[in-house]
């Protein structure tokens, strides 16, 4: 189903991390088929927040929509419930623009940033069935539902294990989008919904632990002769271009880079680097490695 999938070893004892940050309820009903006949024939939409700590980009909300034949999930960080409309605007110019196929019925629950006059008149315009479930039976969404209740457990568990302030609640949500779309799902069938949407096969070589500390190569002509060749930061999410989105905590910047190397076993908190330290790894980059496929040399691995 995936190509440059390490084997997996399945452990045997219970995973309190998974049950602190993910234990779900019973069950409410058994699996329903899909209406979907075909791709963006009914995507499901569901908004989530607000969040007690804003994101570092200031979200507190994240609007999430899934596409019910390939099950692939797109999620949009925001700062208001107001925001929604425009958000859908712009989802709906993507998917169609990428997919050649029109939106035929949006499904979503009965709040008012789903029930706006401007998006019901939206809709119309553009022939979209609003499907609006009834007052106190979220169940009727149950796919945009348990995909943020499935994003929110992952993020929790991300933050936790890396020991993460809840402001990076939106890059650990993004990074779990990424990932939940090239992993198996119970709708589909020998394949992840990535492949489903695209129809090509995908890798997860690139995937790295969210959080981890990593070197960022700094450019020769961006430093002097004596200076660092590289500068830890923090992995927080991934970038449609190939590269990784890196956090300086130093800066408070968010940058993308391709050229890492990742200490996946530390994080920021255990360790403080220094330019001793630092100075101890030496990436050999050649242009034509893939990305996450970077020949490393550690000399020092002592902390």
């Amino acid at each position: 189903m995936l190509i440059g999938l390490p084997p997996i070893k399945i452990p045997k004892k219970i995973c309190d991390n998974c049950l602190i940050n993910k234990q779900p309820r019973n069950s409410l009903s058994n699996f329903t088929t899909s209406k979907a006949s075909e791709i963006l024939h009914v995507v499901y939409s569901d908004i989530c927040g607000p969040l007690d700590t804003p994101s570092l980009e200031g979200n507190r909300y994240f609007v999430s929509f899934v596409d019910d034949l390939s099950r692939k999930v797109w999620l949009y960080p925001i700062k208001a419930k107001s925001d929604v409309f425009n958000i859908f605007k712009d989802f709906k110019a993507l998917v169609e623009k990428q997919y050649e196929k029109c939106i035929k019925i949006l499904r979503t629950d009965d709040r008012g940033e789903f029930t706006s006059g401007e998006l019901e008149g939206f809709c119309k315009e553009h022939g979209i069935v609003h499907e609006v479930t009834a007052p106190y039976t979220s169940q009727h969404n149950g796919i945009a539902e348990r995909r943020n209740m499935t994003i929110l457990n992952m993020v929790r568990s991300m933050l936790k294990e890396k020991n993460l302030p809840h402001s990076f609640w939106g890059e650990a949500a993004m990074t779990t989008v990424h990932i939940l779309n090239r992993c198996p799902t119970k709708r589909l069938d020998s394949m992840v919904p990535e492949e489903a949407w695209s129809g090509s096969k995908t890798s997860v070589k690139h995937f790295k632990i969210f959080g981890s500390l990593c070197y960022r190569h700094v450019l020769d002509k961006r430093r002097k002769k004596l200076d660092d060749k590289s500068e830890p930061m923090i992995f927080v999410g991934y970038n449609s271009t190939g590269s990784y989105k890196l956090y300086n905590p130093k800066n408070q910047q968010v940058l993308f880079s391709r050229d890492v190397y990742f200490d996946e076993l530390s994080s920021w908190g255990e360790f403080q680097p220094t330019s001793e330290t630092i100075q101890k790894i030496h990436l050999e980059l050649k242009n034509d490695d893939p990305v996450g496929e970077i020949h490393q040399e550690v000399v020092n691995n002592e902390p």
